[in-house]
């Protein structure tokens, strides 16, 4: 499978130590894995700070499976709680990005209220080699699912040309 790499698909850094945490380890070893399949090491992922200063905020990651068909590439995006007008899907010079917003919808009248869930912009890139047929890449949004179809290239296979023998 070596149809896409991806630019900027790691885990946020943590401060604390990991080894204690087996989703983090299992998360961080995915990762790698994916990373191996497309030949590159994953790029750490950005991180936002608020106007307030607060400490820099790692962006959203959202969990990305891809399987290789016959035919195609499928690229799902687990996109929970956002909305399907709140993602884009671009590809420009050969990179395939996806970008959104989780949004923060829910307002408290007396302003207490415990926030654990993550909320706040997400970016995905992954670059395309030219097996896949840019121009044609479809997308659809399903249930906070988001599912990429990148059809391939046709293989073209190079027949001989006949070329006439004057004299």
């Amino acid at each position: 499978m070596t149809g896409l790499q991806t630019l900027n698909g790691s885990r946020r850094p943590s401060s604390a130590p990991t080894y204690g945490d087996p989703f983090t380890l299992i998360s961080r070893d995915v990762d790698r894995m994916i990373g191996s399949i497309f030949g590159h090491r994953a790029a750490p992922s950005a991180q936002v700070s608020s106007e307030e200063g607060e400490a820099a905020q790692p962006l959203l990651s959202p969990r990305i499976d891809i399987y290789d068909g016959e035919d195609h590439f499928e690229l799902s995006a687990e996109l929970p709680g956002v909305e399907q007008d709140d993602v884009n899907v671009e590809v420009l010079d050969g990179v395939l990005t996806i970008t959104g917003e989780k949004k923060f919808s829910r307002e408290s009248k007396d302003g207490a209220h415990v926030v654990e869930r993550s909320y706040g912009s997400f970016k995905r890139s992954f670059r395309l080699n030219d097996t896949i047929d840019a121009d044609n890449i479809t997308a659809s949004f399903k249930n906070g699912v988001l599912l990429l179809t990148l059809p391939k290239v046709a293989e073209q296979k190079p027949e001989p040309r006949k070329i006439a023998v004057t004299g």
